[in-house]
């Protein structure tokens, strides 16, 4: 378990892999990050697209730390959110994360930004990450106020100087596009 001020982070468990899928693209939060209207680039992936293309057994099996792990984001005994890093597709001593609350009644209580924290802190000082990346787009205004809040700070850098060489190609335009991706990093080496 990960402690944050407001919340624990909690490892998710393959059990947890259909509720968080359903979090991700399948409520009231989806809006804010896939799909049309607002992101017609970002379709709605199914759940068999979840598990094969975003999120491999590993990340509710903590089976390959190295590669990346997810959690349940928890206030006393209620998950309201999940939070991952990965790092299998970049160079060493990087990670990325990656968020999203359960609903609206999850948002705007510090939770997401306290999991950021906690998460954080954990990698550097446990899995020595020295450069976190988190890359939203750059229409969600509230998750990036909420990234800066956390410490990260944009940069002009393209999401490709991250990569190992060998993902260049799949990952290098980011999410949204080079133009429309927002790339954000919290430099522990600072």
């Amino acid at each position: 378990m990960i402690n944050g001020k407001k919340i624990h982070l909690v490892a998710a468990a393959l059990t947890d892999r259909r509720r968080v899928y359903e979090w991700c693209f399948q409520s009231e939060t989806t809006k804010s990050h896939s799909g049309p209207p607002d992101y017609p680039e970002k379709p709605i992936a199914s759940y068999q697209e979840f598990c094969s293309n975003y999120y491999e057994e590993y990340f509710f099996t903590g089976e390959q730390p190295k590669k990346g792990q997810g959690f349940l984001i928890m206030t006393n005994e209620e998950a309201v959110g999940f939070i991952s890093y990965s790092a299998f597709h970049l160079k060493p001593n990087y990670a990325e994360l990656d968020i999203w609350m359960k609903d609206e009644a999850s948002c705007g209580h510090g939770y997401g930004n306290d999991a950021i924290l906690a998460l954080s802190n954990y990698l550097n000082q446990h899995l020595d990450i020295d450069q976190l990346i988190i890359a939203p787009s750059n229409r969600n205004v509230r998750a990036i106020r909420s990234y800066e809040k956390a410490g990260f700070e944009r940069t002009d850098t393209a999401m490709k100087e991250f990569l190992a060489d060998e993902y260049t190609s799949l990952y290098g335009e980011g999410d949204y596009g080079t133009a429309e991706t927002a790339i954000l990093i919290k430099d522990f080496k600072k």
